[in-house]
């Protein structure tokens, strides 16, 4: 038993008071938990975070982007520096994207 309320409480020295409010909690908990997976505001959930995984442009798109970018640059990162060299890129990468 003493196994038993460690793993289900996490604290075995709770007063009987204390362990039925512990159980009771968790029990309203796994309910509002099953409502929400029902509710109107899961799906929304859900597609929000589908639309947040969903790629914006395809493989071909970027590859075009990168392939641009490098032939618009006309100098080298040793004459401006590597952080310089990156932001250019990056401008020059975004720009081509769009």
């Amino acid at each position: 038993m003493g196994k038993t309320k460690e793993f289900l409480l996490g604290d075995i020295h709770l007063s009987q008071e204390e362990m039925e409010n512990r159980l009771y909690v968790r029990g309203d908990e796994d309910y509002l938990y099953k409502q929400w997976l029902k509710s109107p505001e899961y799906v929304e959930f859900v597609n929000e975070q589908i639309t947040r995984c969903t790629p914006k442009y395809s493989e071909e798109m970027v590859d075009r982007a990168i392939q641009k970018s490098f032939e618009a640059l006309q100098i080298l990162p040793d004459e401006v520096g590597k952080d310089t060299y990156a932001k250019l890129f990056r401008q020059h990468f975004f720009e081509n994207l769009v």
